[in-house]
């Protein structure tokens, strides 16, 4: 079984990128994705181009701070911020198709400038629950020719009847109240019958520069659940695997 483990949201603060970066070199993770229009890119970058085996995604966020190309008026609100993401994801606004694609290949394009083979693509928040943005997903995942997260089934078949790579399955357990080592060993061993899954974390550090700009402060206390992961012999057991490998 291929086994991905990646750590979402790389590149939002110095925290979390220090966190991923540790969980990578204790063997915690084997993936990681990029938050291309955060603050703390440029250091995220300087830290993976040190720890270049790592696997490098793109987190493409369509529903946090500002977008990176100009003119997608359907994407942001009067203060050109991205809507929030429930708004996105339940439709309570018009977003194009032309400015999904515009936007998503332009943060594709921007990590790609710095020398970056990309590993994957993934996206923050539910994003693909909108119908435009679903399809510029596959279309640029297409282009691109790169593999993609699915989150649900019904996505994990369209994505692959056009031809895109993606695990045979995908485990958002590992969060909040589930952030338990135990859970990542339960859904690996309910999915036996599986070649290749993905396993989703937030791990990382916490600051005050951090909690002040996210709700979610137990980024810590994945990172530890993930380092009893290691004590329980797991990773021993179960070899980790990147996007690339699939």
């Amino acid at each position: 079984m291929k086994l991905i483990i990646n750590a979402d949201d790389f590149g939002f603060s110095k925290s979390i990128n220090n966190g991923i970066i540790d969980a990578y070199k204790e063997g915690l993770i084997s993936s990681t994705t990029i938050m291309i229009n955060m603050p703390y890119t440029c250091d995220a970058i300087s830290k993976w181009k040190e720890n270049s085996l790592l696997g490098i995604g793109l987190h493409i966020n369509l529903t946090q701070g500002s977008p990176i190309s100009d003119d997608v008026k359907s994407l942001v609100d009067e203060n050109n911020a991205f809507h929030k993401h429930r708004k996105i994801e339940n439709q309570e606004i018009t977003v194009t198709y032309e400015d999904a694609y515009k936007e998503i290949k332009a943060q594709i394009e921007k990590l790609l400038s710095f020398d970056v083979k990309i590993d994957h693509l993934d996206y923050h928040h539910n994003i693909h629950l909108n119908p435009a943005i679903r399809k510029a997903l596959k279309d640029l995942a297409i282009e691109y020719q790169l593999p993609l997260r699915t989150i649900d089934n019904d996505f994990r078949k369209e994505v692959r009847t056009d031809g895109i790579k993606t695990p045979d399955d995908f485990s958002f357990d590992f969060y909040d109240e589930g952030a338990k080592w135990e859970s990542i060993v339960k859904f690996v061993e309910n999915h036996k019958d599986c070649s290749s899954l993905e396993v989703l974390t937030h791990c990382g550090y916490i600051d005050e520069d951090t909690k002040e700009r996210t709700g979610y402060i137990l980024r810590d206390v994945e990172l530890n659940e993930l380092r009893k992961l290691k004590a329980q012999g797991f990773y021993e057991q179960h070899k980790l695997s990147k996007y690339s490998d699939l």
